[in-house]
């Protein structure tokens, strides 16, 4: 599938699970010269925007659309940039953002939230965190992280998500989650935060032994 037509399948999905105040955000929204590896974030991120109007009942919100398009580039969250919220009854629960990055535990645990060194934050290419947040998030403000994979899946690549999930909460007998029914209503973590890999590579499936135990989803989802 041409980059043509899976921006084309993205914007269509995005119209039909978020709402905005215009039907020219969705084209708007997804920039225009994204890499294959950002192509795929939006591909993955238009997949968790369905999962959590299908499954779990929210209402998607796409907000600021026409200002800039979606944050492509890790950093701190800046609402001048496109995002979603996530409403149930009207009432603001969440929000979903790209590219952000949040401030790990061995930050909080050292004392050094107000002055952070370059060890003390980590990128997640999607982010379902508390609403309302300026600057980078704390781990637990985060409800689900999502790393996405349009590239071979390998060892590294899997230390790299134990890293992540480690600097997310400690290990710890099962926590309810945020959610009812999807990505999983409890993990082993404290904070109870849900984290997910997307890899267009078969072979993430065979690393899915140490997510039961750290509760890390890996799902194959080509594009």
């Amino acid at each position: 599938m041409n980059k043509r037509a899976v921006k084309a399948k993205i914007e269509a999905l995005l119209k039909r699970f978020a709402s905005a105040s215009s039907q020219t955000a969705y084209s708007s929204v997804i920039p225009q010269s994204l890499t294959s590896g950002k192509l795929y974030e939006a591909h993955v991120l238009s997949l968790v925007i369905e999962a959590l109007s299908v499954r779990e009942g929210y209402s998607v919100v796409l907000k600021n659309s026409t200002l800039l398009p979606l944050k492509s580039a890790p950093g701190p969250i800046n609402r001048s940039y496109a995002y979603f919220e996530l409403r149930k009854n009207g009432i603001l629960r969440a929000e979903i953002w790209t590219d952000v990055e949040f401030l790990s535990l061995s930050c909080e645990q050292r004392g050094n939230i107000n002055s952070p060194d370059k060890g003390d934050y980590h990128e997640l290419d999607i982010i379902v965190a508390e609403p309302g947040l300026i600057g980078r998030p704390r781990h637990s403000h985060i409800w689900l992280g999502v790393e996405c994979k349009n590239t071979g899946y390998t060892k590294n690549l899997l230390k790299e998500i134990l890293g992540i999930r480690r600097e997310l909460s400690f290990l710890q007998n099962s926590q309810p989650t945020r959610f009812s029914s999807w990505p999983r209503t409890s993990v082993r973590a404290e904070p109870p935060s849900c984290l997910m890999v997307y890899s267009t590579d078969q072979a993430v499936s065979g690393y899915s032994g140490p997510g039961q135990v750290f509760g890390i989803d890996f799902v194959h989802e080509p594009i």
